[in-house]
């Protein structure tokens, strides 16, 4: 037993959504050792804390929901993640919540995410001898972090409070931005003429209601944050959705009678196709044949760099035209069956000629293959999702040429993967469909482009296809880019003034020229660089804002997949508690 007389150090954590809640986890984790040497106070701050944090809070409406199902999310590492700390717990999302009576294959709202946020927050208070470490909760923001590279961090509240601690960890996720110029564009055209202009933002955040009345609204973007809308916007203007079997989505839309007619589209015009209904039992995860972990290593070792376009794409076909072959689906595997199926548009989103119909199709074949899983689709399904994973590990090893990252990662290929297998549930793409059958959305498609006209005082929607229409409204329906000098957060701003923080940058193989992101440039994964290349080894950062350094930073902890949010949550826990004089270093 630690004596409690002895003086406790003290370290922070700023956020408690995900990241946040697993790296206090871990502390607990790391306390119950018999290495643990001295009393820990851990201050952790958010203004959401012990709800779930600002993206998962316990009190948002049910009709936001997860884009996984309740046995794809856990906050516990298992064998997987091979962690070095005690992992004693192992109760899953869907543990938790079938006591609710939600299913393992249930999408459930992000409020039920945020209610086992906080009971796992709960559990490891519970968990903690207060005589090791000390839980104390701040329902703040905090607005800045000053000290040595080195040495003990202040860190001061929005309520005027100011903390000392020997290293601070922040764990954040999307954070809000300024607007682009685009955007600010679109913005002071709402303030002349009356319009409602509405930037990328946390559907949380939004004020749909600010649309009600608006004769016709333009939607940038057609991924997750454009159902979110969906839903969003069909609640506050007090529509509903009823069964009805005659229609094509399955569904009846009855008005609220405010609401606009939206004009969707993106620059692909690819809409996000909704995932397969599984049922309780998960698919087994593919194996690649042809693109397999050897074929990563061999490219990513290329001196002169890999072009997605001219490497990649051909065996991501092989493998799928294989996969479907042996398993006997012989009318897709071949590239002129595949080819349409993949890019309903064209390989280059140019083919634009009855774009909305041909959108509509393109979702109503999803909405079935989805509901009454087809064999064939739910094969390029699962091909594709380990596809996904193997074009991400390239571009982890730097394999890409800066060209083909720029024109071709950044340019269409995430985008796709997104839109072929990393869509919302099932019932958003019913609702997305009713709207359209109920006249209240159109799909402009691919290319999609807003102007203001200014002679009519309104945003103008043009189509690839030249097709134009008049609206009183624009949506960015999109997440706020991941921006260092964008970022409004005042412990960022603090921090970019004195020059504590720079942006990072990549460089790929081949011509090794450097391509600035927006993402924190951090050393040895969370450590932030100032631009003196001064590394405030106190300061750990982990999250989307790190993204370069921490890709796939915005993907949940899903069981039995090495979670990354889980294994730099435990790295983060025991570097705290280093610093704070509980754990030995080494």
């Amino acid at each position: 037993m630690i004596a409690s007389t002895e003086p406790a150090r003290t370290v922070a954590v700023i956020g408690a959504g995900p990241r946040g809640t697993a790296i206090i986890e871990r502390l607990v984790a790391a306390s119950q050792l018999e290495e643990w040497q001295s009393p820990l106070t851990v201050h952790l701050i958010d203004p959401q804390v012990g709800r779930g944090g600002a993206v998962w809070r316990h009190d948002q409406p049910d009709v936001l929901l997860m884009n996984t199902t309740t046995c794809q999310t856990t906050m516990y590492p298992d064998a997987s993640c091979h962690p070095l700390l005690p992992a004693a717990r192992a109760e899953s999302l869907a543990d938790h919540l079938a006591s609710e009576g939600f299913r393992a294959s249930d999408y459930a709202p992000r409020a039920a995410h945020g209610r086992y946020l906080a009971h796992v927050l709960a559990r490891a208070e519970a968990d903690a001898d207060p005589d090791r470490l000390r839980i104390v909760q701040h329902a703040a923001e905090a607005i800045d972090v000053t000290g040595p590279a080195d040495g003990a961090q202040r860190v001061r509240l929005s309520d005027s409070r100011v903390l000392t601690a020997d290293a601070v960890a922040l764990a954040l996720g999307h954070l809000p931005t300024a607007l682009g110029p685009r955007s600010q564009q679109l913005a002071d055209a709402a303030d002349r003429y009356g319009l409602v202009h509405l930037g990328p933002a946390n559907p949380l955040d939004v004020d749909y209601a600010s649309l009600l009345g608006r004769e016709a609204v333009a939607v940038q973007g057609m991924g997750l944050n454009f159902y979110d809308a969906i839903g969003m916007l069909t609640s506050v203007a007090g529509g509903r959705f009823e069964p009805d079997a005659d229609a094509p989505s399955g569904l009846r839309y009855l008005p609220g009678g405010a609401e606009p007619v939206l004009h969707v589209g993106s620059r692909s015009g690819m809409v996000y196709r909704p995932k397969p209904d599984l049922g309780a039992e998960l698919p087994a995860p593919y194996v690649p044949q042809v693109l397999t972990g050897e074929r990563v290593l061999e490219l990513a070792v290329r001196s002169a760099g890999v072009d997605h376009e001219r490497d990649v794409l051909p065996l991501m076909f092989a493998e799928l035209r294989r996969a479907l072959a042996e398993a006997g689906h012989e009318q897709l595997a071949h590239d002129d069956a595949l080819v349409p199926l993949l890019f309903p548009f064209g390989r280059s989103g140019g083919e634009s000629h009855d774009a909305h119909r041909r959108t509509r199709d393109v979702l109503r074949r999803s909405v079935r293959a989805a509901a009454d899983p087809d064999p064939a689709w739910l094969l390029v399904y699962r091909v594709l999702i380990t596809l996904r994973t193997q074009v991400n590990r390239l571009v982890d090893l730097g394999a890409y040429t800066t060209e083909s990252v720029r024109g071709d990662i950044d340019g269409h290929v995430r985008n796709a993967f997104a839109s072929w297998a990393s869509g919302p549930p099932l019932q958003r793409a019913r609702q997305a469909l009713a709207l359209e059958e109920a006249g209240l959305l159109r799909f402009a498609g691919p290319r999609m482009h807003l102007d203001i006209d200014e002679e009519a005082g309104r945003y103008a929607v043009r189509g690839a296809d030249g097709s134009t229409a008049l609206c009183d409204g624009v949506l960015e329906a999109h997440l706020p880019p991941v921006d260092l000098p964008a970022y409004r957060s005042p412990l960022l701003g603090a921090w970019r003034e004195r020059g504590e923080v720079q942006k990072d940058s990549w460089a790929s193989r081949g011509s090794r020229r450097r391509m600035l992101t927006g993402s924190i440039a951090v050393d040895g994964l969370y450590a932030p660089v100032g631009l003196d290349e001064t590394v405030y080894e106190r300061r750990l950062l982990v999250g989307v804002p790190v993204s370069t350094a921490q890709p796939g930073s915005a993907i949940s902890a899903e069981p039995g997949t090495s979670a990354q949010l889980l294994r730099h949550a435990e790295a983060v826990a025991v570097r705290l508690a280093r610093a704070g004089g509980a754990l030995r270093e080494g």
